[in-house]
């Protein structure tokens, strides 16, 4: 009778510890978590969150088991107003309710990232002063070397991948591209005549470019000898790395000063067409009776 007692007192304990081997560690708010131990936490009955933006999640990478909730793409400006910096006070909290919706029961452990700590280290004060009591600031990114990152590709920017062309029937898929620039070749009076498209800004190729920063030595056909000024062609465009989209009436104007920028070296200039074979919903119409004045 002995013995089988026990028997199943061993039992009991096995099964015990089978329970509890598949369950998640419950934290006390007291634990020391940074990025040098957040391997052994990932496990943990807590809600794991990056503050990052989406598109550093995607370009510099992540750590698997975290959901993004960006700082700076919807907490801010929504459930938090920063009246001081990164420096919490209790007026900083916009709406108590969006912080309870998105971080849960007060009293679940929440376990925050961003890129250096910063993010973490605000949203956690925002949240202790509304009565959460197991926040944890786990730092940034930079500082992670575990095994569970997985790796961003370097280059997403947020924005959907742009085709081999973009041109009058799809530009209004593409306009308003962070660090793109829109620039529409014809001349002033066009613009306010026949209208424009929202975003584009105006360069007269006529009125600036032609005979000042190139040269037409023979008619469309650009060659490298018609860029006359490196210096001006680059003051205006900017980095040889961004996306510019070129338009004017028909094309022509744009063909032409996108061969000029791929020669000095710019990688993603654009051909959108002219304005005549624009049809989308980003058109601002122009006054047939407008005439300029220069004074």
């Amino acid at each position: 009778m002995k013995k089988l007692a026990i028997v199943l007192a061993g039992l009991m304990i096995a099964v015990s510890l089978i329970s509890c081997g598949g369950s998640a560690a419950e934290l006390s708010g007291n634990e020391d978590i940074s990025m040098g131990n957040i391997d052994s936490y990932l496990d943990a009955d807590a809600r794991l969150i990056d503050l990052r933006n989406f598109s550093d999640m995607f370009s510099g990478g992540y750590i698997e088991g975290f959901e993004v909730v960006p700082f700076f793409e919807y907490l801010e400006g929504r459930a938090l107003v920063r009246n001081n910096g990164w420096e919490f006070s209790s007026a900083d909290i916009e709406s108590s309710a969006m912080l309870e919706n998105v971080f849960g029961e007060k009293d679940e452990a929440v376990i925050l990232m961003c890129g250096s700590g910063t993010r973490a280290g605000y949203v956690k004060a925002a949240l202790e002063d509304l009565g959460y009591s197991k926040v944890y600031n786990a730092g940034g990114i930079r500082d992670y070397d575990g095994e569970n990152k997985v790796l961003g590709d370097g280059e997403y920017a947020g924005v959907a991948a742009l085709p081999e062309e973009v041109t009058m029937d799809n530009i209004d898929s593409y306009l308003y591209r962070p660090g793109a620039k829109y620039v529409d070749l014809r001349n002033v009076a066009d613009k306010y005549t026949a209208g424009y498209i929202d975003s584009f800004e105006l360069v007269s190729f006529f009125e600036y470019l032609d005979n000042n920063a190139l040269v037409r030595n023979n008619g469309w056909e650009f060659s490298a000898e018609d860029i006359e000024s490196r210096a001006k062609l680059q003051n205006i465009f900017g980095a040889q790395d961004r996306e510019i989209f070129l338009m004017c009436g028909s094309g022509t104007r744009a063909g032409y000063v996108k061969s000029a920028l791929e020669e000095i070296g710019y990688s993603k200039v654009y051909n959108v067409g002219g304005i005549a074979n624009y049809s989308g919903n980003n058109k601002i119409l122009g006054d047939e009776n407008f005439e300029l004045t220069l004074f």
